[in-house]
């Protein structure tokens, strides 16, 4: 005789935050990149991000300890997602989606009329996600990376 039951799944309540990075973050956001990406962001192109009055970048934190970021370009009606990063060591917790949540929810009383960005066409775990929050598929990319790998261009319709 077979008896099974059905369990809960256990969920983990996590702390989380969001702030806007400066430049005392650069090292630790650095790390976090070299951590999560084979072909990460350099210190100057991040250095540079902080320079440029266009670009944002909002940190999301567990127990006040950063554990991912976004970098957006903003022009006037469309942002640009620059980069989307979680810490591999929070990965597959919904981090990723929270600290889009955050994003999304802050620019809705803003012009912006759509949201952009570009992702590898092997990252298919990422386009999935972007797609669950409604970004759709608008070009692709030849050769746009650094190791020639074309990207997808996505965009979400802000309304």
């Amino acid at each position: 005789m077979d008896i099974s039951t059905k369990t809960k799944r256990i969920t983990r309540l996590i702390n989380t935050s969001f702030k806007e990075a400066n430049t005392q973050d650069l090292e630790l956001i650095l790390a976090i990149e070299n951590r999560a990406y084979t072909f990460p962001w350099t210190k100057q192109k991040l250095t540079d991000s902080f320079n440029n009055p266009n670009i944002s970048i909002r940190l999301i934190l567990v127990n006040e300890k950063i554990t991912g970021y976004l970098i957006t370009l903003h022009s006037i009606d469309f942002i640009d997602i620059l980069n989307i990063c979680i810490d591999p060591k929070f990965q597959q917790q919904g981090l990723g989606g929270r600290l889009l949540d955050d994003f999304l929810k802050r620019i809705q009383k803003t012009e912006v009329k759509s949201v952009l960005l570009e992702v590898r066409v092997s990252n298919v775990s990422a386009i999935d996600f972007y797609k669950n929050y409604g970004f759709e598929l608008l070009d692709t990319r030849k050769k746009y990376y650094s190791n020639l790998e074309d990207a997808k261009i996505l965009r979400l319709q802000i309304i």
